[in-house]
């Protein structure tokens, strides 16, 4: 445990140092290291119809939403990644090759192995493993016009569905994503990578915290998922197509 400590933290150090919490499109605000994101809000319009929601206010000004939970906030076109799990970096967009490269290992089944065949335009969800035992998923997306392996094609997404802080027993490990991490609370979630471009309750207490690239590219580039009850981030998504 120390040592996978240590490798965590050098990692994080490293990134951390160089990129501060994230980087943003010089139009929607701008990151300062150990700092607040300063949002410039005159470019948003204002909805005729907003947001109804009576939560999300505690962290964000939700006047900017529309009754759908939408608003015109990115993350901006010059947006980059920087992420760190289980001690090593991750890269985005990633490969087999990259995730072997950091330590991880393909954890092959009944269903899907590396020479599987990905139909044009389709993905395939699979598992890696490094040698802690802590597991990261990944979505391998065949983005060409004919038949490939899977071992050929991008890996398109990451996903980390569970905050091992809070079972113990979780095959999942420590993650940091522009600056939010499993020990975030809500509010730093805000701090590193501004308010959302959306957000969705998912009953009572949980939500998660979508955002954007550019009004031209909607899909999700980072999801947090959050619990408001415990003030906490239990899972965290994150995509390039």
């Amino acid at each position: 445990m120390k040592k996978r400590s240590i490798a965590l933290i050098l990692t994080l150090a490293i990134i951390f140092s160089l990129s501060g919490c994230s980087i943003f499109d010089k139009d929607y605000g701008t990151s300062v290291s150990g700092g607040p994101v300063s949002t410039k809000k005159a470019n948003v319009k204002i909805p005729e119809i907003k947001s109804d929601d009576e939560i999300m206010p505690t962290y964000f000004d939700i006047s900017l939403y529309d009754e759908e939970n939408y608003s015109g906030v990115y993350l901006g076109k010059d947006f980059q990644y920087k992420i760190a799990y289980s001690g090593s970096a991750i890269e985005m967009p990633s490969s087999y090759k990259d995730m072997v490269k950091a330590g991880f290992k393909f954890m092959e089944n009944d269903k899907i192995k590396l020479d599987s065949k990905i139909m044009a335009g389709k993905s395939a969800k699979v598992s890696f493993v490094d040698s802690y035992g802590k597991q990261i998923v990944a979505v391998f997306y065949n983005k060409a016009s004919s038949i490939k392996t899977l071992i050929s094609c991008p890996i398109v997404k990451f996903s980390i569905p569970e905050n091992f802080l809070y079972n113990s027993e979780s095959v999942y490990g420590q993650f940091w994503v522009n600056g939010v991490s499993n020990e975030s609370a809500i509010t730093d979630v805000v701090e590193c990578l501004g308010e959302p471009s959306h957000f969705y309750a998912v009953d009572d207490n949980n939500y998660y915290l979508d955002y954007f690239l550019t009004a031209k590219d909607k899909r999700s580039k980072i999801r947090v998922y959050i619990n408001v009850e415990n003030d906490c981030v239990t899972g965290v998504e994150f995509s390039l197509y």
